[in-house]
Order: C-alpha cells, then structure tokens, then sequence
C-alpha cells in the first residue's frame, strides 16, 4: 500500500511544462494543462485539455513521449502509480480524446475550428444570455495545433466566424453565440 500524499501539491506557472514519466498520475487540483506528445517530424499532437479533477499521465494515455503543458497558473498533485482509477475517469478520458478526434476528422478547417469552439465553450464555458463565454485563454497557434492547421489559417477563419456572429473573438473576451452552440447540437444529434 502506497504511502498518503503527503506534501504532493505541485504549483506551476502559466506555460510551464512538466516532463512525464510512465511512473506517475497526476490530478488537476485548479487550473488547466494539455497534454501533448510529438510526431517524428516534431510537430505538436495536442492530446487533450484537461481541468481540474482530471488525472492524466502516461500508463492513462499509453502514448510516448508525453507532456503536460500549463495554460494557466495550475496546481496538480502527484499521484502514486497504485492510485486506484475508476471506471468514470477513464470514461471522461476516453470521451474527450473521441470528442476531439471527431472534431479532428471535419473536412473543411472553418467546421473544425467552430465546433473546437463550441467544445470549449461547452467545456470551460459560462453561460450569458447570448451564448457562453469561453474561460480559458489560448492561442491562435495552440488551437491550430489542436485542429490541425496553421495559426494563419486559424486567424482568418477567427475573422470570418466573427463577421457572420458566431464567434466573437477580440482581446480578452472568446465568446460563441447560441446560434453556433444550437448549429452545433444539430450536428452532434445527426452524427
């Protein structure tokens, strides 16, 4: 039996980076990670974003090399291997991997980038009598990454969802309307 987690509170910065080993979980405490490996020409393969009480690691996402990636400033604890996983983790893991690979397989960019959008706002998203917030901050280049394009590609197409009102995308604020999140359960009820 492993020892009790004792001092195993980690606090990292916005943009640090946590090498994993296949020896540990860790739990999201506050704030949020993604998690990434690389492909062999070193291009970024985002895995998931993950929030607090998400565990994550190597022996849950059986993909090396792997890395977590701080968006925000993050607490995690670090569990021990024998940490006993529930069936509901790994449900909730494998439901935002699927959830991101449909999102991958999109043919046209602009589909991919909306309906990335509305995940995160359903995701990490507050509600406003418009459509809902987006909470989280990340890049243009961290969501090409994501979708599988170029950050170029993800700034024009940012401008063009913003001009038709189902996304609103300026400075601090990341907002998509309830036209795009009802367009948007229209298709997850078709699919």
């Amino acid at each position: 039996m492993s020892s009790p987690l004792v001092n195993s509170l980690y606090t990292f910065k916005r943009r640090d980076r946590i090498a994993a080993d296949i020896y540990t979980l860790w739990q999201v405490r506050s704030g949020l990670v993604r998690t990434i490996t690389w492909n062999d020409d070193g291009e970024v393969v985002p895995l998931g974003l993950w929030s607090p009480g998400s565990v994550i690691g190597i022996p849950i996402s059986q993909v090396e090399p792997f890395e977590i990636q701080c968006m925000s400033a993050t607490e995690l604890v670090r569990l021990p291997l024998d940490y006993p996983l529930t069936v509901d983790m790994l449900l909730q893991h494998a439901a935002q991997v699927n959830r991101l690979l449909r999102i991958m397989h999109c043919r046209q960019v602009q589909d991919r980038l909306l309906q990335f959008s509305c995940w995160l706002a359903e995701t990490f998203g507050q509600p406003t009598s418009h459509g809902r917030l987006i909470t989280i901050r990340l890049t243009h280049q961290e969501i090409a990454e994501t979708i599988g394009t170029s950050r170029v590609t993800v700034t024009r197409f940012i401008k063009q969802l913003d001009a038709e009102g189902l996304l609103h995308w300026s400075g601090q604020e990341r907002f998509v309307s309830n036209r795009a999140l009802k367009a948007h359960h229209r298709e997850l009820m078709i699919a």
